[in-house]
């Protein structure tokens, strides 16, 4: 429920006077423990090592070269669609005054190649006329010669990002050296049209056919350059006749970093059987007026799931828990802070707001619980969507096998130890 000095359900009207004279009756309202703790992110460490990179010349751009990308080619309008991508980088190239050494990557080796307008003709993937059949094998890209102590290199992959038997490991293994040297990451996603054999990460064709396939580029480099390329990227891809709206721009330094995420709503399910008042828990009494980054719900006796949101409008349409939010108690006085029964059931991301809903059994009569998502560890809407976890869904040939793993182990990568989490949702409740 939204905090405001009324509530809105008529059974739980509670004016300010009312909450005053309560507060009179049990004594001052107590402080509980901060919601959120750690160091603010990012640090200055962080910040100083990415200004310390200087800006590169030249752009180093891999292209795979695996057969799973071919139906890029399959059609006029897939011909059209990656040709129009290429170009985007082209052309931002230039207006970042970069020069371009395009290769050809795959089956553990990055081949020169004259021009980016090779990877338009179809044996570019399937391995025929000058160039030989290669499996993909992104982390090479990262593992060429060219990086030096706090001068990291400007190095961008187009991919479809299905890397062999899921090995993703290597390739976060590649790139974070390149990280250690002040570069950051950054994912330019596009959806184009398709038209050809869909593989899953193990080789096997899961699709024939038309498709609206994700492509990739994931590049590193120094902080202010990397941005400024891959925003130009988008835009002159959109001018060259790429939609808008097939596209999704993901900094991770920014994204990695950004301000940890508060609840600002408690619902109950069903609806309508929370309270939210000062709470007499232990030997004190607690009020949501002088404790703002808690929700607090007075619950009624029969109910035993909830929803937390950061948001004021909190999705109902959750998806099962994929763990990525752990769910801690925190220590009040004079009171049980166990948190054994109490789960979570599962979580929505909607733009930037995160809803997840959480078990408290009957035999929980009160206590304070926060459920911290991990810097690195909470997705960004999209990457959930895109991401391929049922391969005979109808939405499979559209998505990407281990995306969200891969995003999640590259933010990852963003993140210095002891700062705050990406989200701490912290209420207090009692029956």
């Amino acid at each position: 429920m939204n905090r405001s000095p009324f509530r809105r359900h008529p059974a739980a009207w509670l004016t300010l006077p009312a909450t005053a004279a309560l507060l009179t009756a049990c004594g001052r309202s107590a402080q509980l423990p901060d919601c959120v703790t750690g160091t603010p992110a990012p640090t200055a460490t962080q910040t100083q090592r990415w200004e310390a990179a200087s800006p590169r010349s030249s752009l180093e751009l891999a292209i795979d070269g695996s057969s799973s990308m071919l139906g890029l080619t399959g059609s006029a309008s897939a011909q059209s669609a990656w040709k129009a991508l290429l170009k985007g980088v082209s052309l931002s190239a230039a207006a970042n005054g970069l020069s371009v050494k395009p290769v050809r990557i795959g089956s553990g080796k990055s081949t020169p190649i004259t021009s980016t307008s090779l990877a338009t003709n179809p044996c570019f993937f399937s391995g025929c006329g000058a160039f030989r059949p290669v499996t993909s094998s992104l982390g090479s890209l990262w593992e060429q010669p060219g990086l030096s102590q706090g001068a990291p290199p400007l190095r961008v992959a187009i991919t479809d990002l299905e890397v062999n038997d899921g090995d993703i490991s290597k390739l976060v293994k590649a790139i974070k050296p390149h990280v250690t040297e002040g570069a950051v990451i950054g994912i330019l996603a596009v959806r184009l049209p398709f038209e050809g054999n869909v593989f899953n990460s193990q080789g096997t064709v899961i699709h024939k056919g038309e498709a609206e396939r994700p492509t990739y580029l994931l590049a590193t480099g120094p902080q202010a350059q990397l941005h400024s390329f891959l925003r130009d990227i988008k835009t002159k891809s959109a001018l060259a006749g790429v939609p808008t709206s097939s596209m999704q721009l993901t900094l991770l330094d920014e994204q990695a970093n950004a301000p940890t995420l508060l609840a600002k709503n408690v619902t109950s399910n069903p609806a309508d059987q929370i309270r939210e008042v000062p709470l007499r828990l232990g030997d004190q009494t607690y009020s949501p007026y002088s404790n703002a980054s808690y929700q607090f719900a007075r619950l009624e006796s029969g109910v035993e799931s909830l929803s937390l949101s950061t948001g004021t409008n909190p999705a109902t349409d959750l998806q099962p828990d994929l763990g990525l939010v752990n769910i801690g108690g925190i220590a009040l006085p004079a009171i049980d802070t166990g948190i054994k029964g109490i789960r979570t059931t599962g979580f929505q991301l909607r733009g930037t707001d995160l809803t997840v809903a959480i078990d408290i059994p009957k035999s929980k009569i009160g206590g304070a619980l926060r459920a911290n998502v991990p810097r690195g560890q909470l997705p960004e809407a999209w990457w959930v969507a895109w991401n391929r976890s049922d391969p005979t869904a109808k939405q499979a040939p559209n998505q990407t096998d281990g995306l969200l793993l891969l995003f999640t182990s590259l933010s990852k990568l963003m993140v210095e130890s002891g700062t705050t989490p990406a989200a701490s949702l912290c209420l207090a409740f009692s029956r």
